[in-house]
């Protein structure tokens, strides 16, 4: 067995070092699982003294129960790292307990600041979504909302990038055919690089994951090939899933044709194994969303193109290319699985990554969909939707 590098020992002493010995009374050492319930701030107990004055503490422990299983174990144990992350953050900076929660736009953009260069995208997001579920579970106002900490976060996958991974990936090679049907799946899809990736070779299951055995229907609309299949989980549906649509696009970003080229390429008899696999060395390997965004993410840099490169960023891209383009927003709603309200308050998110011109002649398709679906369009800036 081999001695752990110096450097990970060093930093794994230094993380024991901080949960054990410089333990704080408003953070107990507990199970990652359970700092979004059990970390505090002076915030929370002011909370804790509203509750105790109007409900019963059997009534409380059942109500963080229940909104502890309303996500699974692993985000809420990825949402627990995010908030060690920003502590250590706010103890290096000397940060009040008081200012820690509600987090300011401020706070949030110099957390988010800090961590750019050191860590992907989508880790800092995950960061980020742990501490906006722990400001809800606290009844403390999430600003992070706000456009600077918006713009250091996210940027949408634009034609520009596909054509950069287009011109770095040889996709008669079965890792990179996986990896280029994948990106077009999931912008011309509007789909969650979760949905269609594994996060580990371990984690796969038939019934959360898309296979090489799920069945592809093929029509044609308008002169154009259309793929669809079916999705066994989404973040919105659970169990219930959703379906995956590709158009052929008749360019060299077609999503029709890289699938295809990809299941070529890669010709695997065992259908029990997650859509994306590859042959590597004649044994079948999974895609994973971590290895996917390492080896994308180093092609966007080496072109000068990955700022703020996150999954989300495939399903921001891809919505935005359709909507500029004409293509209905109730159509673009339904291909990316949101509901009416989600989507339109993520439509208007949108506007802050495109030009004003293009922002103001959505402005009357949005009043109109707003209409259409019974949604107050002036009431959408105080929502708060877990997306």
């Amino acid at each position: 067995m081999y001695p752990l590098p110096p450097t990970l020992l060093h930093h794994l002493y230094l993380q024991l070092f901080y949960l054990l010995v410089m333990q704080h009374p408003l953070r107990p050492v507990v199970p990652a699982d359970r700092r979004l319930i059990l970390w505090t701030t002076p915030h929370s107990a002011a909370l804790q003294n509203s509750l105790d004055g109007e409900i019963s503490s059997r009534l409380q422990t059942e109500i963080f129960k229940q909104l502890l299983a309303a996500s699974t174990l692993s985000t809420r144990e990825t949402y627990g790292a995010g908030l060690l992350r920003f502590t250590q953050f706010c103890d290096r900076e000397a940060i009040a307990e008081r200012l820690r929660m509600p987090a300011s736009p401020i706070l949030l953009s110099a957390f988010v600041a800090d961590a750019i260069g050191s860590c992907t995208g989508e880790c800092i997001k995950n960061w980020l979504s742990g501490l906006r579920l722990w400001h809800i579970f606290n009844r403390a106002e999430w600003l992070g909302s706000d456009r600077w900490v918006s713009s250091l976060q996210k940027k949408p996958i634009t034609r520009v990038h596909l054509h950069a991974l287009q011109s770095a990936l040889d996709i008669s090679c079965p890792l990179d055919a996986a990896i280029w049907a994948c990106a077009l799946t999931v912008f011309w899809g509007c789909r969650r690089l979760g949905e269609l990736t594994v996060k580990s070779p371990g984690s796969f299951t038939l019934e959360h994951d898309v296979s090489r055995g799920t069945d592809v229907s093929s029509t044609l609309v308008d002169g154009r090939q259309v793929l669809a299949f079916h999705l066994p989980w989404t973040k919105t549906t659970s169990v219930r899933g959703g379906e995956c649509i590709l158009t052929a696009t008749g360019d060299e970003l077609c999503p029709v044709r890289a699938l295809y080229n990809h299941l070529a390429v890669n010709k695997i008899s065992n259908y029990d194994v997650p859509l994306f696999s590859f042959v590597d060395v004649n044994r079948i390997t999974f895609l994973t969303k971590s290895n996917f965004l390492k080896i994308t993410s180093k092609i966007y840099s080496s072109n000068n193109l990955n700022h703020g490169v996150f999954g989300q960023s495939y399903r921001i891209g891809g919505s935005l290319e359709l909507l500029t383009v004409g293509v209905a927003p109730e159509i673009v709603m339904k291909l990316g699985g949101w509901s009416s309200l989600c989507f339109l308050l993520y439509w208007r998110r949108l506007e802050l990554l495109i030009p004003s011109a293009i922002s103001r002649a959505w402005a009357a398709q949005q009043a109109e969909f707003a209409q259409k679906n019974s949604i107050s369009i002036d009431d959408l800036d105080n929502l708060h939707i877990l997306n």
